[in-house]
């Protein structure tokens, strides 16, 4: 979550585009009578005629399949190899069930199909969070329900609630039901839903808790939800839980950036510039469509190395209400690279014990709070700067942000209206990622506290140097 104390693409050296080992290691030309498919240095040839029908029961995709889940727990009895893993005796996560030749390396979905109806026949439903991709829900006898957000992003932070109470609703009907859970890789956005729900169950009364055990049971390597904004969101649904908090839209709007120490560009300088986005889900017809809006683009900054912090001072105001995405950048003459992201929900950057409004006397106008993340809680920098070339080890970014009044106190109950999609959803340009990793490339970080206090004077606590 980032300490409060209350105050297009990308191309660079630590986060190039990794294709998946299984696209480097396949070579099949649907064009051609015959092709190869290479396997740890094993060719066999395929026939074109029924080549795609013969995909889910081809023994010689196996190893292919090994490669592609990496470190996810398979299910390999009874003549089925899937990744596919039991969370819980009624709850699954698995990977993405597909057709054609993606269903040489994924699950393949006919492969699902029989594994469901056999080991779970008029008992499971499906949960899709795609946002990028959908199937023929008739196959499973169109029990499929979609909560879409985008791959190596957090759902919007009023979707898990109706997520948890439809999987709930199933799997109190009858004890024999399943809830099947799955994304693209079947990891990080499944994780983050499952342990919400495992949250949400009872299960556990922690967020650290949920997602341990999920790493554990989903994992070789117990790295479950390893993306920091993702782990932030399922501390975010703890805090609502715990405190059975009311969700209030809450508006804020940022004062100021803070980078400390300066990040170590090449040639001892750099240009810095971000974006500032809002999630929002609209219901568009029968189709409901994550949009990521990019509110504001900003002028490029030049950076210099030194050993002060460096500052970005806001002189305009731009409130922000809800999730909301912030995308750093270093902007060179021959390429863009994105250096870190972050997401946050502005409702958690309070005094818990409001509820979510606040009373406009007393000076709050004036009231300043610090949101801090560490380097291990920005995404994408977490994973691919190990080494600290481009940033150290200490590195700390500050957010300083101040409340927007509202002119009323009402608060309404975090349950909030959220239509269940049945049917594929889109996403739109701006909400792509400029990175094509996999979930499971993602390194963890730890996530936040936000914990409000109130600056002597005034909201510019730190000032640039």
């Amino acid at each position: 979550m980032g300490h409060c104390f209350s105050g297009g693409r990308s191309q660079n050296r630590f986060h190039q585009k990794e294709n998946a080992t299984a696209t480097s290691a396949l070579k099949i030309t649907p064009y051609e009578t015959n092709s190869l498919c290479y396997v740890k240095g094993q060719s066999v040839k395929l026939a074109r005629s029924g080549m795609a029908t013969s995909f889910s029961t081809m023994n010689i995709t196996n190893p292919l399949k090994g490669l592609v889940s990496k470190r996810r727990n398979r299910y390999k009895k009874d003549g089925f190899n899937l990744d596919l893993t039991y969370i819980t005796d009624n709850i699954i996560a698995m990977g993405y069930p597909a057709s054609n030749i993606e269903g040489v390396y994924r699950n393949h979905i006919d492969d699902v199909v029989k594994f469901l109806d056999k080991k779970h026949p008029d008992h499971y439903y499906i949960y899709n969070l795609c946002s990028e991709r959908s199937y023929d829900k008739a196959k499973f006898h169109n029990r499929v329900k979609i909560f879409p957000f985008d791959d190596h992003n957090p759902p919007k932070i009023d979707s898990i609630q109706p997520f948890c109470n439809d999987v709930k609703e199933w799997l109190s009907r009858d004890e024999a039901n399943v809830a099947v859970v799955h994304c693209k890789a079947g990891k990080g956005r499944t994780g983050t839903m499952i342990c919400c729900y495992l949250l949400h169950s009872g299960m556990f009364d922690s967020a650290d808790e949920a997602l341990n055990y999920y790493g554990r049971t989903r994992t070789q390597d117990k790295k479950g939800v390893t993306i920091p904004s993702q782990v932030r969101y399922v501390r975010y649904y703890e805090t609502l839980l715990s405190n059975r908090l009311f969700y209030t839209p809450v508006s804020m709007y940022i004062k100021e950036f803070i980078l400390n120490p300066v990040p170590n560009f090449t040639g001892g300088q750099g240009c810095l510039s971000f974006t500032i986005s809002h999630q929002t889900l609209l219901q568009e017809g029968e189709k409901l469509t994550q949009k990521c809006k990019k509110l504001r683009k900003n002028d490029v900054y030049e950076v210099k190395r030194s050993d002060a912090p460096f500052s970005i001072k806001l002189d305009y105001c731009l409130p922000l209400t809800g999730d909301i995405k912030v995308e750093f950048f270093n902007k060179t003459m021959m390429r863009k690279e994105k250096l870190f992201q972050f997401w946050f929900n502005t409702f958690f950057i309070q005094d818990l014990d409001v509820n979510g409004f606040f009373d406009r006397n007393g000076g709050v106008e004036e009231l300043c709070y610090v949101l801090e993340f560490e380097k291990n809680e920005l995404d994408i920098v977490n994973k691919k700067d190990k080494q600290n070339k481009v940033f150290q080890a200490d590195f700390k970014l500050t957010v300083l942000l101040q409340r927007i009044p509202r002119e009323d106190h009402c608060s309404s109950p975090y349950e909030r209206p959220f239509h269940v999609q049945d049917t594929p959803s889109e996403s739109s340009a701006d909400s792509s990622d400029d990175y094509t990793n996999e979930e499971d490339d993602w390194d963890s970080g730890e996530g936040n506290s936000l914990l409000p206090s109130k600056p002597e004077h005034s909201c510019d606590v730190i000032h640039k140097s």
